[in-house]
């Protein structure tokens, strides 16, 4: 179970220490993939793409607006357009369908995903720090765009198994800038 879940896990369950610094040979790793790591992006990237249109469309036709109070903690997470985002709550959030990338993003066992201007959660009411989490990744689609979010996403995890990737760690620290609930790492 890797990154995208320990990193959800870690961050919203409360880790107790710091996860470990990223080495210059992985920072190296993300910033250039040598080819065998390419052509595995290459080959994940549009079974990634299909399965995050597909949940981003269900949770912008299914889900709620935002209250807002929610919309001012999107604006102070950095979300541009806070109006587009969605609220979708299921009881627990489907896996991937794609084998490998059920492996890789365990994303059955999270309390939130999003998927752009989407964002699925299992906890309702909402807590304050998990909405934040989540906006602030919408703050980051909005930033960099579907298709390199998703590429930094996998890159990240794929070069930093077991690991806190850095996409998390941002928006774990920009979430915790306006929770008003009890934060990530106490």
């Amino acid at each position: 179970m890797r990154r995208l879940l320990a990193l959800i896990v870690l961050g919203l369950s409360g880790c107790a220490s710091a996860p470990p610094e990223i080495t210059a040979d992985q920072a190296a790793r993300i910033a250039a993939p040598d080819p065998a790591l390419a052509a595995q992006i290459a080959r994940l990237m549009p079974a990634l793409r299909a399965e995050e249109r597909a949940r981003d469309a269900r949770a912008l036709s299914e889900g709620r607006g935002l209250t807002p109070a929610e919309q001012e903690i999107a604006r102070r997470v950095g979300v541009q357009q806070p109006q587009k985002v969605r609220l979708l709550a299921l009881p627990r959030i489907p896996p991937m369908t794609d084998p490998e990338l059920a492996r890789l993003f365990p994303v059955e066992r999270a309390w939130g995903l999003t998927t752009g201007h989407g964002i699925t959660v299992t906890r309702v009411p909402v807590p304050d720090w998990l909405l934040a989490h989540e906006l602030a990744h919408v703050a980051q689609y909005e930033r960099l765009g579907p298709e390199p979010m998703l590429r930094r996403t996998l890159i990240e995890t794929l070069v930093l198994p077991g690991n806190l990737i850095p996409v998390e760690r941002e928006a774990i620290a920009r979430g915790n800038t306006v929770a008003t609930s009890p934060p990530y790492g106490y």
